[in-house]
């Protein structure tokens, strides 16, 4: 199995993506590893390559500030373009990127194309919860705007994800909203609601966001915009009470042994835990791995080990026959 690594996307790049993909090989990662990026700049940062990695030498990349879409047509070569087209080939069985998510999303269109039937993919990001499993919310970002029939596909392609990836048959589905009732919730969550309702899925109806975070759900769906702000104000939320905590106990004149044990036990609510920071772009047909543009080593070796699970689990072929099975079925509903 190989991983094809944009190691020049992101705000540390490629200093942190190349010293992740070191620390995940030599921590006995089980995929191989393609860094894509500028030869002379990886070179600096390890001299040496150790087993199962090697380098495809690309010195174009799309900047932040660039339209992704005219940057890839303009510059056919930049390093998430190359190592999108790596999967395509077969040549890679996934992609990993910390730089414009805009960018990665339009690479893995253009260079890989959708899952048949899959209308729009989504970004779904695992949250903590305070049960032992975290919910996985999509999209967070990949659309702005989304109709019921695109929320029906992030619910089955995240309760795909869930049972493939993290292990737990029949997932439960929930949608996010202002209130549990059906009748709860703006044009768009009632419909899919109802779509929900009679799908093949465990639905479990809506769920509002302040139980987000109690494990109600496996999976929890939104629209793109919704979530994306869900998504960074949790964020926030979770630095300003970690640093109000951790200055309080400071002022308390707490031991730094049991200072440093309760930043251990919180840290799987850090924004940038690693089991939580790398999101897969669900609806492509190949793995592509989305990272936070601020993460570091150990988050990207993370990210690494996730993504070589994503490969090896076969969900993207489940989330084919689940779209393929649901809308056959949606096809042979004859409306009332």
């Amino acid at each position: 199995m190989k991983i094809a690594v944009d190691v020049m996307g992101g705000d540390y790049a490629p200093q942190e993506l190349v010293s992740g993909a070191r620390s995940y090989l030599t921590s006995g990662g089980n995929a191989s590893l393609i860094l894509v990026g500028k030869e002379s700049a990886i070179r600096e940062i390890m001299p040496e390559l150790p087993a199962g990695c090697e380098i495809y030498d690309t010195s174009e990349v799309v900047e932040m500030g660039e339209a992704p879409l005219q940057a890839l047509r303009k510059k056919k070569n930049t390093s998430i373009a190359v190592a999108a087209r790596l999967v395509r080939e077969g040549k890679a069985d996934a992609l990993l990127s910390a730089g414009s998510t805009g960018a990665q999303m339009a690479a893995s269109l253009l260079e890989i194309g959708r899952i048949p039937g899959v209308e729009r993919p989504a970004i779904a990001v695992m949250l903590p919860t305070s049960e032992n499993y975290g919910v996985l919310l999509l999209d967070v970002g990949a659309n702005v705007d989304s109709r019921a029939p695109h929320l029906l596909q992030f619910a089955l392609m995240g309760a795909a994800y869930y049972e493939k990836v993290c292990g737990i048959k029949n997932p439960k589905v929930g949608v996010l909203s202002i209130g549990e009732e059906e009748s709860k919730g703006n044009e768009l969550t009632k419909s899919v609601f109802d779509s929900l309702k009679h799908s093949s899925l465990n639905f479990i109806g809506n769920v509002e966001a302040d139980h987000l975070y109690y494990g109600k759900a496996h999976v929890v769906v939104c629209d793109g915009f919704v979530g994306n702000v869900l998504l960074k104000a949790s964020e926030s939320i979770s630095e300003l009470i970690q640093g109000a905590l951790f200055k309080a106990a400071k002022g308390a004149e707490i031991a730094p042994e049991k200072l440093m044990a309760l930043k251990a036990g919180l840290k799987k609510f850090s924004p940038d835990a690693p089991e939580y920071s790398a999101a897969p772009l669900l609806g492509i047909n190949g793995v592509s791995i989305v990272c936070h543009g601020k993460s570091k080593a150990p988050v990207i070796a993370n990210a690494l080990t996730l993504a070589a699970s994503c490969a090896s689990t076969g969900v993207i072929n489940l989330i084919h026959s689940q779209v393929e099975k649901e809308g056959h079925m949606s096809e042979s509903v004859t409306p009332a």
